[in-house]
């Protein structure tokens, strides 16, 4: 009796073998055939983004030199233009999945305010400006999710390194009692970025697809050099967000 249920827990677990390995080669089958159906994606976009002001900041630029730097609120537009390197792929639910290499860069973001002596209010004696250009490269991916209507909605999100150069600073007297003070220098800084974007996309015919979507960024960390016989570096961001508006020319091949 004890060793006829051996063999029959012997036989089961043989069967129970046999069926996993069956449904892993069903998977890797299925999960070949996607990728062999893959196809190649080249997307180009275009557009306007608003970036968020800056932040106020004091800085100790020598043991008796202090000065405030009051952000101004206002908000600017600037050109962002993307180039996407990829390829789509069929996923389960009729989702369509584009993975690939981003490469970004955009026009100057501006950014002013006031300069306070002293970081007192009452001595705002300076207008300052400068400006940031961004570039990145990135690990990016999208979702697409066919619903059978006249546009195909998508998400994406992508992560990566950016490169931040914070350049044109220059602050100028606004009082005639005011001298002027050396300027910070320009700086490019490393730094890790990443992108959330949602939009539509509509398919004109095999190979060509259009889309409209809105894309926030976090360009990440942002520094100017140091000003001439200052102790200190110059004015800094840790994240400067932009939300974007981006038109984009998908071809598939």
């Amino acid at each position: 009796m004890l060793k006829n249920q051996q063999r029959l827990l012997l036989v089961s677990l043989i069967g129970m073998l046999c069926a996993q390995t069956a449904f892993a080669n069903e998977i890797n089958s299925a999960a070949l055939m996607s990728w062999l159906q893959s196809s190649y994606v080249i997307s180009a976009s275009t557009g306007l983004s608003m970036e968020q002001a800056g932040q106020t900041q004091t800085l100790t630029l020598a043991p008796d030199v202090i000065k405030t730097y009051k952000a101004n609120t206002s908000t600017y537009t600037l050109a962002t233009n993307n180039l996407f390197f990829g390829v789509q792929t069929c996923l389960p639910k009729n989702v369509q999945g584009q993975f690939g290499l981003d490469f970004a860069g955009t026009s100057s973001a501006k950014l002013s305010g006031d300069v306070w002596d002293d970081a007192d209010p009452a001595f705002d004696n300076y207008t300052y400006q400068y400006k940031i250009q961004h570039f990145h490269a990135a690990l990016k991916g999208k979702l697409l999710r066919d619903f059978n209507l006249p546009v195909i909605p998508w998400i994406s999100a992508a992560i990566g390194v950016g490169f931040n150069k914070a350049h044109a600073f220059s602050n100028t007297p606004t009082i005639f009692e005011a001298v002027s003070t050396p300027n910070f220098t320009s700086r490019t800084t490393t730094a890790l970025t990443y992108t959330l974007g949602i939009g539509v996309q509509r398919q004109l015919n095999p190979n060509w697809q259009i889309g409209l979507g809105y894309e926030f960024a976090d360009w990440g960390k942002s520094e100017l050099g140091h000003a001439d016989g200052s102790s200190s570096s110059g004015l800094s961001l840790s994240h400067l967000y932009t939300n974007s508006v981006l038109l984009n020319l998908t071809y598939l091949a």
